[in-house]
């Protein structure tokens, strides 16, 4: 455990270590050296070695209110540890993580438990990235890590995590479909969100027409600044995940606790604002930029079904725990294109510019506010 790091410091230090990254990519980018060959490889080596520290870094966290449900997951470990029962495989619900936690609660202990969950929440994504982009893999990496919720998501929405990221790792396997669905199944196995991330993803896979879904995303923005309450209402009472009461728990705020961005219930036109910029940035890139990549249409159709599941309960005390099964996707959304295809003479520097939009609401959100 990292306990000479004081627990109302640890997350600024990785924000203020991100920020130290993107601002150092930004200044690749305006010289031009970002592509080349040398600091691709240079960023490559840091970008695993910055790996490796983070999942140290995250997973030997101690056990502290400072880190959300954190010390809920520990609650849960400390009772399974506790108990006399024999460990038996379950099959039910979250069955994945389940067994998971009751394994190492009885075999080993819980500082190993996290240390394994941060592996499977940022290895995943490290290795999504390194087979979608290669050795450029580096950049998109980092703009996943600039995300104002990552940290968020590795400490306090740990299943939620570790399952979109591993949904993410499944779509790289596309070509792969065998594998691919294995790793829906773990991920699955470990958050009841992926049920709708693969249902978007299977279903924008028939479907490819992007049109549709953006002018979809926009009916549901209108649709939920109208009667979004109604909806959400709706929803709640429908028993949608099967028995399980943290869905209309998420919506209505009952009975929740240890969440670090509380929502206020009202509609959120700042998380709109942030999810709109993947929104725009996918339609300038294919409708106006006439940008022909099947798998980015994909990846960005999938981003706009699940993204408007959360338009429509928008208003909801936890909306952002829906937010984010689109939020993990979005980061590829902003900066596919960018790593695929010149579009711009000063291509690097149009990147910069980039980076730094995409970091603006991180900034202002984990350090200025």
């Amino acid at each position: 455990m990292i306990d000479f790091i004081p627990v109302s410091e640890y997350a600024h230090y990785f924000d203020v270590t991100v920020l130290c990254m993107v601002l150092t990519a930004v200044w690749q980018c305006h010289t031009g050296s970002v592509l080349k060959k040398e600091t691709v490889s240079l960023n490559a080596m840091w970008g695993v070695l910055f790996t490796l520290i983070l999942i140290l870094y995250m997973g030997l966290r101690p056990v502290s209110v400072y880190f959300g449900d954190t010390v809920n997951y520990a609650k849960g470990f400390y009772t399974a540890a506790n108990s006399h029962d024999p460990f038996s495989w379950q099959w039910e619900g979250e069955w994945l993580f389940y067994n998971l936690m009751q394994w190492f609660a009885r075999y080993s202990d819980i500082h190993t438990f996290f240390l394994l969950c941060a592996t499977v929440y940022i290895g995943s994504l490290w290795l999504a990235m390194q087979r979608i982009f290669k050795g450029y893999y580096y950049i998109p990496f980092l703009v996943i890590l600039s995300m104002f919720t990552f940290w968020s998501y590795g400490v306090n929405g740990i299943r939620n995590g570790m399952g979109a990221s591993l949904f993410i790792l499944a779509m790289t396997y596309v070509n792969r479909p065998p594998v691919m669905i294995g790793l829906c199944v773990l991920a699955a196995g470990i958050h009841k969100s992926i049920y709708l991330m693969v249902g978007a993803g299977t279903l924008t896979w028939f479907i490819k027409n992007s049109y549709w879904y953006l002018a979809g995303w926009m009916a549901c923005v209108g649709v939920s600044y109208a009667i979004g309450g109604r909806i959400q209402a709706y929803l709640a009472a429908t028993n949608l995940m099967g028995g399980d009461d943290r869905f209309s728990g998420y919506l209505t705020g009952d009975n929740m606790v240890g969440e670090i961005v509380q929502m206020s219930m009202t509609f959120r036109w700042d998380f709109l604002l942030y999810s709109a910029m993947g929104v725009a940035v996918g339609y300038y890139f294919i409708f106006r930029r006439n940008f022909k990549d099947e798998y980015y249409h994909w990846i960005y159709n999938t981003f706009l079904v699940t993204n408007a599941f959360w338009v429509l309960v928008i208003r909801a005390a936890y909306s952002n725990r829906f937010a984010q099964i689109s939020w993990f996707i979005m980061p590829v959304v902003l900066i596919y294109p960018f790593m695929k295809e010149r579009f711009w003479v000063n291509h690097e520097k149009m990147l910069g510019y980039a980076l730094l939009t995409f970091y603006a609401f991180t900034f202002y959100f984990n350090i200025w506010k």
